[in-house]
């Protein structure tokens, strides 16, 4: 029903829903108020133990533009989350840190993936930076509220993730979420060192928990056409276990990707 009313009237709905969402779960009022300036965030960390660390290869793929407006989007992203403090039982939404990614917030047009195509529309390049969060979050054993992987294996083998464990995020659609389900707060860092987006999450406690992240493949899907990407379905899995306890299942999530 609702995929035959006018593109507007849907974008509208579904904003609602996200406001309705981000009231459940109890997001930040004004999650920009948990940004610290450098000189805070020095004093904060000197004493904190790492958790983990994501590092993600930024693809040189596309024209000259193309490369310079994913970096210019990137480093816009990084600017809106670095030096969060994520305090015990607070949730982290992607979307409410980057808002909607359009020319008049500052970002600029990129690579996106959207119905198993790949179309060019202001953020693109974004999910770079979901994926390298997703990574981070869910080797420290966070919480995650949402995640979304992308449409397609538009890289294959050249993909800067594995399978199943990528992240795609498109403003009142897809989100990347997580709950701080521990009881200290953890600072999120983030930024670009080289051709890299490298991010850490710390506390000032040791991580009390060991975290085993596996995806494996369920089937998958041949191209249509030979020297096309084949399409995928993944299975990821997390165990985690305390000091002397034994190892559970905590998370699962599976992805389907289409052959393009």
């Amino acid at each position: 029903m609702i995929s035959k009313l006018p593109r507007g009237l849907k974008r509208q709905i579904r904003i609602i829903g996200c406001r309705l969402v981000a009231a459940w779960r109890r997001y930040p009022r004004n999650a920009r108020k948990l940004l610290l300036n450098q000189e805070e965030t020095d004093q904060l960390a000197s004493p904190f133990l790492n958790w983990e660390t994501s590092i993600t290869p930024i693809p040189r793929r596309g024209t000259i533009e193309i490369q310079k407006n994913r970096v210019h989007n990137l480093e816009r992203a990084i600017s809106l989350i670095n030096n969060r403090l994520i305090l015990p039982g607070q949730a982290f939404s992607l979307s409410q840190h980057l808002g909607e990614p359009t020319i008049e917030n500052g970002f600029q047009s990129g690579p996106v993936f959207a119905g198993g195509k790949v179309l060019a529309d202001a953020g693109g390049g974004l999910c770079l930076i979901a994926t390298n969060l997703y990574s981070l979050f869910l080797k420290s054993g966070c919480q995650i509220l949402e995640r979304h992987n992308h449409s397609i294996d538009a890289y294959g083998n050249e993909r800067f993730y594995e399978l199943g464990q990528d992240a795609a995020i498109a403003y009142a659609y897809k989100d990347l979420a997580i709950r701080n389900n521990f009881k200290t707060p953890l600072l999120l860092e983030i930024g670009m060192i080289g051709d890299t987006v490298q991010s850490r999450l710390s506390a000032a406690l040791q991580k009390p928990v060991e975290v085993i992240v596996r995806s494996h493949v369920l089937q998958r899907i041949p191209p249509a056409i030979q020297d096309q990407h084949p399409g995928w379905h993944i299975c990821t899995t997390r165990y985690a276990r305390k000091e002397n306890a034994c190892w559970r299942q905590d998370y699962v999530s599976f992805s389907h990707y289409m052959p393009c």
